[in-house]
């Protein structure tokens, strides 16, 4: 299974909005609540940084993508590499997707010169915290139902 990794367009935010709120499906609370919204936050997610919003494909297939901004400002570190979104279709998990698409977030916040990455999750997201925590990615903060979690970008992926 080769996996490919492009920027993605404008035009399909519609398709990654549908592969968005699959992803999503029982873990709802953390998502937006319908097709509509996630259209929006896409779209504002994309025109934040299009070149941190990226397509995995399959066989000419989006299956995930992952939204990142490398001039993200945190209060404490200035800027940084955020990783708003990290999304993988269900039928797709577990097959180093996300693993590709986090690399690939975390050499554009390097190649940007950033130090640190940062990304939110949700606290009753116990899957994706703990693959988040194998990457090198530790719990700084909670909000709510949120995790804050960093990660130095000069240390190697895992």
């Amino acid at each position: 299974m080769g996996i490919q990794i492009r920027r993605a367009r404008e035009e399909e935010l519609d398709e990654l909005a549908r592969l968005y709120m699959r992803a999503y499906r029982g873990l709802e609370r953390y998502g937006e609540p319908s097709q509509e919204e996630a259209e929006a936050y896409l779209g504002w997610l994309y025109t934040g940084c299009p070149e941190g919003f990226l397509v995995a494909e399959v066989e000419g297939k989006a299956v995930g993508f992952v939204a990142a901004n490398p001039s993200w400002q945190s209060r404490d570190r200035g800027e940084v590499l955020e990783v708003h979104e990290l999304v993988v279709t269900p039928e797709f998990r577990g097959r180093g997707i996300a693993r590709a698409l986090m690399e690939a977030a975390l050499r554009l916040g390097r190649a940007r010169g950033r130090k640190w990455a940062y990304l939110w999750v949700g606290e009753g997201n116990a899957v994706a915290r703990g693959w988040y925590e194998r990457l090198g990615f530790r719990e700084v903060g909670r909000w709510r139902d949120w995790i804050r979690m960093r990660r130095p970008l000069d240390t190697p992926d895992r």
